[in-house]
């Protein structure tokens, strides 16, 4: 009965609103209904539809909580559940109640208690574990002390502190065979994050790096890796990038450990097995250039028909279904389901379904979008297509758990600023779905960015983590400033992981594109180029 109500006192307000209760009603729970929810309830709606369209959230989208809360009159009203309040609580020694005592201990409460008072909150726990570890908490801090316990509970112990309680205690000489030990937890990465990021565990950073890499992943090797090489330890620094090699899960970070033992020891033999890879990276492309070969495991263009297609990849649930029929399709008809994606409105689901059937050994960079991109250069296609290739995989219809939109994956307050200097602005943020709309909203604000950088990495770079990142980053760390591994050791330790890696795959797609298109392009003198700020960007000092 609420619900009828409910959507007869809409039906008013959604005269003039872009989206109604009835809409979000009509499809299936997904990220595309979220973000249908999310512009509702940026909508002048009462309080009960804004409780309504909120019930129909799949997960818990920040977002969405918060613009809710705002809109809400019941929201305001909550108040914390017995679970909050039990977690709330600091005395643990004062709680009788057995479940709110789970629900509140945790180790940095039990950090500040004395051994005694440890000792009789162990009585009153059940958990073995729990037990063992505040009795861990309370032995005197070395490493026969840590022998007698397990090793999650030990790395527990160092994970699950204060910094401060870290650097005071914590910070001591361990030996390869107690660390290769501890290897065994699955803790043991993100300890080697941890100790690996604060200088000032000195005596841990030194022991670390005499444990075997066999234990740890890729990321871990990686990361000693290039300690060991800032630090001049050249054959530490070779074996965990032999690791790197051997125990990293993606192709290309096995390249990636590959590169740097040829950058450190300049043996051919590197290159050559780069050569071998059937990924396309900064790496790979390196080892052909240098070697002067070919990349041959890619394709340009696909085999289209002029039937037209009823389904449209314009439409984010759409997009939906059609995912979902790729991902159940089994490997080996996969190719067969390729031939029913021959429109040339389908050339990207084509594309993607081929990958998939070659195993991802066969990479296309196709080039769908033409008709929208007459009017720019053909370096600026490049880029284009390269930043394209990484956000959507030429979807129109993508969208991101953020929100980001369409093609070239426009954040809608991105695109409520470009707005702003549009002759002729989008009506609603559907409309970025429409590729017309969003490269031309991607070129306006890449010709923005092209003020100020002239180089395709720090490009990606800005449009990934913002133009203000990017101008911190230059003039605060020293990044691409002489040095005998630059500017590969600059590229390797932006702490911000996620344009560091966006950077380096537009990159390698931008040569491709390049490649394609008929223009000369060489990554060794762009790998150069980064050296010169006159040649890159306009924040550092031109020398």
């Amino acid at each position: 009965m609420f619900k009828k109500l409910l959507l007869v006192s809409s039906l008013v307000v959604a005269l003039n609103a872009s989206i109604s209760i009835q809409e979000i009603d009509s499809k299936p729970p997904s990220r595309a209904k979220n973000f249908m929810i999310w512009q509702y309830l940026k909508q002048n709606i009462t309080s009960k539809e804004a409780d309504y369209a909120y019930s129909q959230v799949l997960g818990s989208i920040p977002k969405i909580r918060k613009l809710h809360a705002k809109k809400s009159k019941t929201r305001a009203k909550l108040k914390p559940t017995r679970k909050d309040k039990c977690r709330a609580k600091k005395n643990l020694l004062e709680i009788v109640d057995k479940e709110c005592l789970d629900w509140a201990i945790n180790p940095y409460k039990t950090l500040r208690m004395s051994n005694f008072e440890r000792k009789l909150l162990s009585l009153k726990v059940d958990s073995t574990d729990m037990k063992r570890f505040l009795s861990l908490q309370s032995e005197p801090m070395n490493q026969d002390s840590f022998e007698k316990y397990s090793s999650n509970a030990v790395l527990k112990l160092f994970v699950n502190t204060t910094q401060t309680n870290r650097r005071k205690n914590l910070n001591m000489h361990l030996s390869p065979d107690f660390l290769n030990k501890l290897s065994s937890s699955k803790k043991i990465n993100y300890f080697v994050k941890i100790v690996l990021e604060d200088k000032k565990l000195d005596k841990l950073r030194y022991s670390i790096t005499r444990m075997s890499g066999k234990n740890l992943n890729g990321k871990s090797n990686f990361s000693l890796a290039l300690y060991c090489l800032e630090n001049k330890q050249y054959e530490k620094a070779m074996k965990f990038f032999n690791y790197t090699s051997q125990t990293a899960k993606r192709q290309r970070d096995k390249d990636k450990g590959t590169f740097w033992m040829y950058q450190v020891s300049k043996k051919k033999k590197y290159l050559e097995k780069l050569l071998i890879s059937r990924s396309i990276n900064i790496y790979t492309l390196y080892a052909h250039e240098i070697l002067g070969k070919d990349v041959v495991n890619y394709f340009s263009a696909v085999e289209t028909t002029t039937e037209k297609t009823k389904q449209s990849i314009r439409d984010p649930f759409e997009w939906m279904k059609i995912k979902k029929e790729i991902r159940a399709t089994p490997k080996k008809e996969l190719f067969e389901l390729a031939k029913k994606y021959k429109q040339k409105e389908m050339i990207p689901v084509q594309t993607h379904i081929l990958e998939r059937a070659y195993g991802y050994n066969m990479h296309g960079f196709v080039m769908p979008y033409d008709e929208y991109l007459k009017d720019v250069s053909t370096d600026d296609k490049a880029l284009v297509y390269a930043i394209m290739k990484q956000e959507s995989v030429f979807i129109p219809a993508a969208l991101s758990r953020s929100f980001a939109l369409g093609l070239m994956q426009i954040m809608p307050f991105v695109t409520d600023d470009i707005s702003k200097r549009m002759e002729k602005p989008i009506k609603s943020y559907s409309d970025m779905f429409q590729p017309e709309y969003n490269i031309k909203y991607a070129l306006s604000h890449l010709n923005w960015q092209k003020k100020s950088l002239y180089h395709p990495l720090f490009m990606a770079y800005a449009y990934n983590g913002g133009m203000g990142f990017l101008r911190k980053h230059l003039r605060t760390t020293g990044a691409f400033s002489q040095g005998k591994y630059e500017p590969f050791l600059s590229m390797e330790t932006m702490k911000n992981a996620e344009s560091r890696e966006y950077g380096k795959r537009v990159l390698s797609n931008y040569v491709m594109y390049k490649k394609i298109l008929g223009e000369e392009v060489s990554i060794v003198r762009l790998f150069d180029t980064l050296m010169h700020p006159k040649m890159t960007d306009r924040f550092r000092k031109q020398g």
